[in-house]
């Protein structure tokens, strides 16, 4: 805003805010911040599940295509990591469980470190997406959305 004053004898305009007007902005910027911080923080707990379930389908044609009698994983996941995921390691870690009535459960087990672990679609307790070898998927709200 220019601003003129009688105490300039020169009558050269002064240019600057005032500490009322800065104080206004801060005000607003603020307002604007409290709003979408939150929306943000659920989009991208949002982003990092379906980066997540894509790679799991990705483990799930890995083991598919690789099937030769029996599942070999010892390539895809190793010590929580998957070495062909695309996932954040911080949110995520996957892991293949072999039983007496499925092929393989495939797990993703949200971390706490970033807050993965607070994503509205798992139920109260449940920190984990699977998908069986029969493609029974769980929990499906994750699903879902």
């Amino acid at each position: 805003m220019i601003r003129s004053s009688r105490c300039n004898r020169y009558n050269r305009p002064l240019l600057g805010m005032t500490l009322l007007e800065l104080l206004i902005v801060v005000v607003i910027i603020g307002l604007l911040a409290t709003i979408a911080y939150p929306s943000y923080t659920r989009h991208a707990i949002s982003s990092h599940r379906t980066v997540a379930l894509s790679d799991i389908s990705r483990i799930q044609l890995a083991l598919e295509r690789a099937y030769t009698g029996s599942y070999h994983w010892r390539g895809i996941v190793s010590g929580g990591h998957c070495l062909i995921c695309d996932s954040d390691s911080d949110r995520f870690t996957f892991s293949i469980v072999s039983s007496a009535t499925l092929a393989y459960t495939i797990e993703a087990t949200a971390k706490t470190d970033l807050g993965q672990d607070r994503d509205p679609c798992f139920p109260s307790g449940v920190k984990k997406i699977t998908l069986t070898s029969t493609n029974v998927e769980s929990p499906s709200a994750c699903w879902n959305r």
